[in-house]
């Protein structure tokens, strides 16, 4: 943004602003758009390189490949004129925890070039797609040309999409996606976004469970259960959910309501680990042999799940010590 001699562009993007940057990359005409958030805070970029790079200069980039499966696409008839020959194009992707990655590959003669590369942190990937027209029409753009016009309202206007920004913003905030935790920033975020109106019933129902979450981590328990009731009248049948909801009534003392929707997530979906275990905690001191089942199949359900180390630890400590009990 600060370097010499380059041109910046500034335009609003929903409820942040979209910097474009126009430099050479490996001695090509590019731009570069770069979104930040309503804080400032940088949440994605979408590079074009107009005359592409040849990815078998770039290493990385070439290992980052092997690892991807490829969508192909047909390329627009403006800009397969461009190129003889060229009338397919790859997109790669890939989502990670915090960042996903995406590329944009035309295939010529033997040689694969690189025309769109895209970084966001992943909560904004659904917003952030390099697969639209006003980045594809720049593939392939002679230098010093002016690409046409490209008319309409930008998704980024509408308010189902400002709603979708804040959604990110709170999944940001909430899950310590860029730096800390920041529960009272997730929480505004998310109430901002059932605020301003989500159009998909998925999106809904996943702001108020992400409230409700959000309120619990604050130690708000009667605004946590009422978010994630109103999150499961709109999508009545989703296991996560409803163990969620479970443990926030077992948080509030509620033990009796809390084995019930343990029951019920694990009724929706049997092989639920989580909601085995969070059961055989719920039920331990008064039914020792039910909870040893429960324990159980929590271990027997596990197995593949990342980051459930110390729960499989004390799992099995239970199980040792309750056998123990039985003889």
């Amino acid at each position: 943004m600060h370097e010499t001699g380059h041109r910046t562009e500034r335009s609003s993007w929903g409820m942040g602003e979209e910097i474009t940057v126009y430099r050479p990359t490996a001695g090509r005409d590019s731009e570069y758009h770069l979104f930040f958030d309503d804080r400032g805070i940088i949440v994605g970029y979408i590079g074009v390189i107009y005359e592409g790079v040849d990815v078998a200069s770039q290493q990385s980039y070439r290992a980052w490949m092997a690892k991807q499966i490829a969508t192909e696409f047909i390329l627009t008839p403006a800009v397969a004129a461009r190129s003889p020959g060229a009338r397919s194009g790859r997109l790669y992707a890939d989502q990670g925890e915090r960042i996903s990655g995406r590329a944009i590959v035309i295939p010529r003669g033997e040689r694969q070039l690189l025309h769109v590369d895209a970084n966001m942190l992943t909560a904004y990937a659904p917003l952030l797609s390099p697969y639209k027209p006003e980045y594809l029409i720049l593939i392939l753009l002679p230098a010093g040309a002016v690409p046409p016009m490209l008319y309409g309202p930008y998704d980024s206007e509408s308010r189902d999409y400002i709603a979708r920004q804040q959604f990110a913003k709170g999944e940001v905030a909430h899950f310590a996606l860029c730096g800390d935790a920041q529960v009272d920033v997730a929480i505004e975020a998310y109430k901002r976004a059932i605020d301003i109106g989500l159009s998909e019933t998925l999106y809904q129902a996943e702001a108020y469970h992400r409230l409700g979450l959000a309120y619990r981590d604050k130690g708000l328990l009667p605004e946590a259960k009422t978010a994630i009731e109103t999150s499961l009248k709109i999508r009545p049948a989703i296991p996560e959910v409803v163990n969620h909801l479970g443990k926030i009534y077992g948080m509030a003392g509620d033990n009796a309501k809390a084995v019930e929707l343990f029951h019920k997530a694990i009724g929706l979906k049997p092989n639920y680990a989580l909601a085995h275990f969070n059961l055989a905690e719920a039920i331990e001191a008064v039914q020792p042999r039910r909870a040893l089942t429960a324990y159980e199949n929590y271990l027997a359900f596990v197995e593949l799940t990342p980051g459930e180390r110390e729960r499989i630890a004390k799992a099995k400590d239970r199980v040792q010590a309750l056998r123990k009990s039985e003889k």
